[in-house]
């Protein structure tokens, strides 16, 4: 059977080559931590923000024509911290695809390629909650241009090896539960932090590349290294910029080699850093630059079609740029918080028939803070109807 899907039954033989696929995917979480705060915990947008929090209702459409075009758009609702119903529009883009040259050429909105998580929407993430150096480094919900990007790929015989740049401009989320009244990029909070770096994110012209090299030493074991770059105009004013380097490498061990099911182990490393200028919120004249970097290592084990166990380990830099002196305190123009976090999630996956997939998730969490060690447990229900999406 088919995944489902719409077709624009018309007279016209040209007409009836279009497709209109819907897609729809929920995901919900319930849990408890031992934070006195969900905001100490949570980076993204889309992590776990109460007791019980509907992360996102993504509704999708696809449109395809022959081989050579496509067409993207989603719109995603969810709750906030303070339980109230919220919608955002996520991606729209329409995609020229030359097969016979290895080209696809993307414009409109769209994640970018970049790194191991933020080409992924909420529901294909593989933890509750979203890796600490995509948000750390990319923004609070990841990195989103309108531009343009171009791809270029080329099979060989154990693998392939695709290029990816892009042009445009960043998109800036704004979501309640992340603002205070008053404050702004920038702004010094009580123990002398910017407000999470937040000024040191991409805000305006971007540019970003991704080359990634897909070897298969046999069937069984796949090999899969990137290698990503970023540099754009940040928070801090004109003439600061943020330049970001990252490389994140993939095996896999899979039963059945290159057919569906089966066993299935995999690792994954990724390395961010970034050099950021920033200017003193209260002195203009206190200007610098300054790098920080993130680690993160994952391992998960699919023991079989319907249960899959992950571990994650990450860490992130902490640092202090631009100290002013202010009534005997130190205030720094661009400063974030050591930070070391461990999750263990057992996943089971269930799919009643080929337009529906369920998932369940058991996720418990670790956060090593300055101030402190935190425990969270959380309980995510998934459900993703119709086929795959336009990327």
């Amino acid at each position: 059977m088919k995944p489902f899907y719409f077709t624009l039954l018309l007279s016209s033989p040209a007409l009836a080559e279009w497709s209109l696929d819907p897609t729809l995917h929920l995901n919900a979480v319930v849990g408890q931590t031992s934070a006195d705060d969900y905001g100490e915990i949570s980076t993204h947008g889309h992590d776990p923000n109460n007791d019980f929090a509907l992360q996102g209702l993504e509704v999708g459409l696809n449109l395809r024509y022959h081989d050579w075009f496509a067409a993207y758009a989603n719109v995603n609702t969810f709750t906030t911290s303070t339980h109230e119903l919220e919608a955002e529009w996520e991606e729209g883009f329409v995609k020229f695809i030359a097969e016979d040259a290895g080209l696809e050429l993307r414009a409109g909105r769209y994640l970018n390629r970049i790194g191991l998580q933020n080409h992924r929407h909420l529901h294909s993430w593989d933890y509750v909650n979203s890796d600490l150096s995509n948000t750390q480094f990319l923004g609070e919900e990841g990195l989103f241009t309108e531009g343009a990007e171009i791809t270029w790929s080329k099979d060989f015989d154990s693998g392939f090896f695709a290029i990816t740049g892009s042009y445009g401009q960043a998109v800036q989320h704004s979501h309640e539960e992340h603002e205070d009244e008053g404050e702004e990029h920038g702004d010094i909070d009580e123990h002398g932090h910017n407000e999470g770096g937040e000024s040191a994110y991409f805000t305006d012209d971007i540019f970003t590349a991704r080359a990634l090299l897909g070897y298969n030493h046999t069937d069984f074991h796949q090999h899969r290294v990137g290698l990503n770059l970023a540099m754009g105009e940040n928070g801090f004013g004109p003439g600061s910029d943020t330049d970001l380097y990252s490389i994140d490498y993939v095996y896999t061990w899979r039963e059945n080699g290159l057919d569906a099911g089966g066993r299935e182990i995999s690792f994954g490393l990724e390395y961010y850093s970034r050099d950021v200028d920033w200017v003193h919120p209260e002195n203009a004249a206190n200007i610098g630059t300054t790098g920080q970097s993130g680690f993160m290592a994952t391992v998960s084990y699919t023991f079989n079609e319907n249960w899959k166990t992950s571990l994650r380990y990450e860490r992130i830099q902490g640092v202090e740029a631009g100290p002013e002196i202010d009534a005997g305190e130190i205030e720094y123009a661009f400063a974030t918080e050591d930070r070391d976090r461990i999750s263990l999630a057992l996943t089971h996956f269930f799919s009643p028939d080929d337009n529906n997939d369920l998932t369940t998730r058991l996720q418990y969490n670790h956060d090593d803070l300055e101030e402190g060690s935190e425990d969270s447990v959380w309980l995510q229900f998934g459900w993703t109807f119709g086929g795959p999406e336009v990327r």
